[in-house]
């Protein structure tokens, strides 16, 4: 009899410990690792396509964090690494986001905000970021007096990799490949070359370039091109946690994030920027 109480207490006792543990792994946040570039690394194309510009990471990763600190489901990790493995860190479910420009290319292994005819809803969207083409005073003269449907009358910089757009396409411009963005930005301060790209404006909030006085640049407005970046999951990722996905899309757009990442870009360092460059 004492037995048999004993082993009913034990088994009381284990049951109520295993309830516990299942509680408290229930109640953990979902980690969600979240893959940015690592614009030091150079692109390996040019020519790049519907992409977002990248800017220095801290800008982003301020505003990803005020993100993660309203969200009581999900807790992010953040993971830097070049563009394009995080392209197939995405493909392959290693990494389950990524802040990036919509393309139907894109939808194919990444999940975005969008309707049910796949289009893009804006309200759930990471920030608008506009380019400013950026030249000397000459050069904005020429440019206000140019005619409309001229064509390679003005040479753009244009670092590997960096969005164009169709407005600053090579069409309309004589592009001239650099390295980097300070290439670029150095062949237009020598006279070399008559503009660069820059990102000027995120939402309606105007950055402030009075970095490139010095060089005796300024940005022309309004911009040259806007893009919109989201925040987009993994297939697999969304597959699992479609609901958790859904929370962080309306987060972002309870939270403000887009001027929250504004405001950073404000406070942030005008540092070299790339692209979150992929032809895909």
């Amino acid at each position: 009899m004492t037995v048999t109480l004993f082993f009913i207490r034990f088994l009381l006792v284990l049951f109520i410990v295993l309830s516990l543990h299942c509680q408290a792994n229930s109640s953990a946040p979902l980690p969600m690792t979240l893959c940015y570039a690592d614009h030091t690394q150079a692109p390996l194309f040019v020519g790049a396509k519907h992409e977002i510009p990248l800017v220095e990471p801290t800008a982003q990763l301020a505003a990803l964090a005020k993100l993660d600190n309203a969200l009581e489901s999900v807790t992010f990790k953040f993971v830097k690494m070049p563009w394009s493995q995080c392209i197939t860190a995405i493909k392959q479910g290693r990494v389950d986001a990524f802040i990036a420009g919509f393309s139907p290319q894109k939808s194919r292994y990444a999940v975005f905000p969008v309707t049910d005819k796949g289009v893009p809803i804006a309200k759930f969207a990471f920030a608008r970021m506009s380019q400013c083409l950026i030249g000397s005073r000459r050069f904005h003269t020429k440019w206000q007096s140019r005619e409309v449907l001229q064509s390679k009358a003005f040479s753009l910089a244009v670092a590997n990799g960096l969005f164009v757009g169709e407005a600053a396409s090579e069409e309309a411009f004589f592009i001239e490949h650099t390295f980097t963005q300070q290439q670029a930005i150095e062949r237009v301060s020598e006279g070399r070359a008559d503009a660069a790209l820059v990102l000027c404006q995120i939402e309606n909030n105007k950055l402030d370039l009075s970095v490139y006085h010095r060089q005796k640049l300024a940005p022309v407005y309004p911009p040259l091109n806007t893009v919109t970046a989201y925040l987009a999951f993994s297939n697999e990722f969304y597959v699992k946690h479609q609901n958790e996905a859904v929370v962080i899309w309306q987060q972002l757009l309870k939270q403000n994030i887009p001027l929250t990442f504004a405001k950073q870009m404000q406070n942030s360092p005008h540092l070299e920027m790339s692209s979150y460059g992929a032809k895909e």
